[in-house]
C-alpha cells in the first residue's frame, strides 16, 4: 500500500523537523551539562559553529523529498540528517538520562556506519536518484548487507576509546579482538564503497545530457570547494584548533547540499558554468595584483626612500601600478580562464563577433541571412531557426 500524496508531501518535513529538534535538544544538553559530563570532548563553541553546516542535511532533504516525492533522493538526505543527529546527540541525552554510557556507544555506533552507508547512496544515485548502471546492483547490495552486519557488531564490540562503556553483549577474548579488528576493516571497506560511488560521479558526468551535465556540475563544484578547505583544514591541524578553521569546516560542509538542492530542482536558474569562471578568474587577478604591489614597493623602496626619507610614495605607485594594471590584467585572465572553464560562453562570444565583422563588409541579404542563421544556431543551439523580412513599401516617397 503506497502512501497518500498528502502525507507523502508531509513526511518530509516532519523528519526535518525531528532532526532539527533533537539536534537542538542535543545542544541544550550540551550547555546545561558541559563538555566533561558528555563525553565526547567538543568544545559547545565549536559544536555550534560546526551545527551550520548541519543544518542544510535535512532542509535539502525535506525540500527535495516534499518537491519530488516519487524520487528516493531527497528521501536519502532525510535519512542521513537523522542518522547524523543519532550520532551526534547520543552521547548528550545519555548523560542527561543518567544511563549506562554503553548505550550511548551503541547509538553512536549506529549512526555512524548508518551514515556511512547513506552517504554511499547519496553519491551513487545522484542527481536522477537511480543507479548509474545496472552493474552497480551488486555493489548497493553489498554495501547494504555489510552496513547490516557492522549494526549487529557494534552492541558486541566496546568503545576502543573507554573499555568501561562495553555493553552487556560484548564478546569476551580473542572472540571480540577478531569483531572489534573485523568491524574495523568493515568500516574501511565502507569507505571505499563511498569512494567508488564518488568515481561513478565521474563516469556519469561523461555519458549524461546535457541537464543531467548541469546538474553533476554543481556537485562537483562544492566537492572541489570542500576538497580545498579540506586541504587548508589538515595545513591548519598543526596549530591549535581554532574557530576559524571550524568555520571554514561548516561551510564547506553546508555547500554539498546546497549544491545538490540546486542542481536537482533550480539548476535551471544559475549559470554554474560562469560562477566557476568568475571565481577562477577573480581569484587569480587577486593574486596577481598582490604581486604586482609587493614586487612594486620591493622595487622602489630602496630607490625613494633615501631620498624621500620615508616608503609612503613607494606605497603610493605601487597603488597606482595595482589600479593601471587591473583592467588589462582582468580582460586577459578573463578571456583565458573563460576558454577552459566557460567554453560555451566563449565560444559564443567569438561566433557573435566573427558575425558582426562579416556584416560590416557584406552586402547580399541572402548572405547577410544565412550568416544570421549559422550564428544563432551555434550560439544558442534552437531546434528551428527561421529569418523573417519584411516586405518592402511600395508607396513611393511623397511629395
Amino acid at each position: 500500500m503506497s502512501m497518500p500524496a498528502d502525507l507523502r508531501r508531509v513526511a518530509p518535513w516532519v523528519l526535518c523537523g525531528l532532526s532539527l529538534g533533537i539536534f537542538t535538544l542535543s545542544g541544550s544538553l550540551r550547555w546545561l551539562l558541559g563538555d566533561a559530563a558528555v563525553g565526547d570532548h567538543v568544545p559547545l563553541l565549536e559544536w555550534a559553529v560546526n551545527a551550520l553546516g548541519f543544518v542544510g542535511i535535512p532542509i535539502v532533504g525535506a525540500v527535495m523529498a516534499a518537491r519530488l516525492p516519487a524520487n528516493s533522493y531527497g528521501w536519502i538526505w532525510c535519512a542521513t540528517g537523522l542518522a547524523f543527529v543519532v550520532s551526534d546527540a547520543a552521547r548528550p541525552v545519555v548523560a542527561a538520562a543518567g544511563w549506562p554510557t554503553w548505550i550511548a556507544w551503541v547509538l553512536v555506533g549506529w549512526g555512524f556506519v548508518t551514515l556511512i552507508c547513506l552517504l554511499f547512496f547519496v553519491f551513487l544515485l545522484f542527481p536522477t536518484g537511480r543507479l548509474p548502471t545496472d552493474r552497480w546492483r551488486w555493489v548497493a547490495r553489498a554495501a547494504v548487507t555489510l552496513d547490516v552486519l557492522l549494526l549487529v557488531m557494534v552492541p558486541l564490540i566496546p568503545d576502543p576509546d573507554d573499555a568501561a562503556t562495553a555493553s552487556p553483549w560484548v564478546l569476551p577474548g580473542a572472540v571480540g579482538r577478531f569483531l572489534a579488528q573485523a568491524a574495523d576493516v568493515g568500516v574501511y571497506v565502507m569507505l571505499g564503497f563511498v569512494l567508488a560511488a564518488m568515481a561513478a560521479l565521474l563516469l556519469r558526468f561523461r555519458r549524461s545530457g546535457p541537464v543531467e551535465r548541469r546538474q553533476l556540475t554543481w556537485f562537483v563544484y562544492a566537492t572541489v570547494l570542500n576538497a580545498v578547505l579540506l586541504v587548508l583544514d589538515s595545513v591548519f591541524g598543526v596549530l591549535p584548533q581554532n574557530l576559524l578553521v571550524t568555520a571554514l569546516d561548516a561551510l564547506g560542509f553546508a555547500l554539498l547540499p546546497v549544491a545538490v538542492g540546486v542542481a536537482v530542482l533550480r539548476y535551471r536558474l544559475f549559470e554554474i558554468d560562469r560562477i566557476v569562471s568568475r571565481t577562477v578568474s577573480y581569484g587569480l587577478l587577486s593574486a596577481v595584483l598582490v604581486c604586482v604591489y609587493l614586487l612594486v614597493v620591493a622595487l622602489l623602496r630602496p630607490l625613494l626612500e633615501p631620498l624621500t626619507g620615508s616608503s609612503t610614495v613607494a606605497v603610493a605607485a605601487s597603488t597606482l601600478a595595482v589600479a593601471g594594471v587591473f583592467n588589462p590584467a582582468r580582460r586577459r585572465l578573463q578571456a583565458a580562464v573563460d576558454r577552459r572553464f566557460d567554453r560555451s560562453r566563449y565560444d559564443a562570444d567569438r561566433a557573435v563577433e566573427a558575425f558582426a565583422a562579416r556584416l560590416r563588409e557584406q552586402v547580399d541579404l541572402d548572405q547577410i541571412s544565412a550568416g544570421l542563421r549559422e550564428t544563432v544556431a551555434a550560439t544558442v543551439a534552437p531546434g528551428r531557426v527561421a529569418v523573417w523580412l519584411r516586405a518592402p513599401s511600395r508607396r513611393g516617397p511623397e511629395s
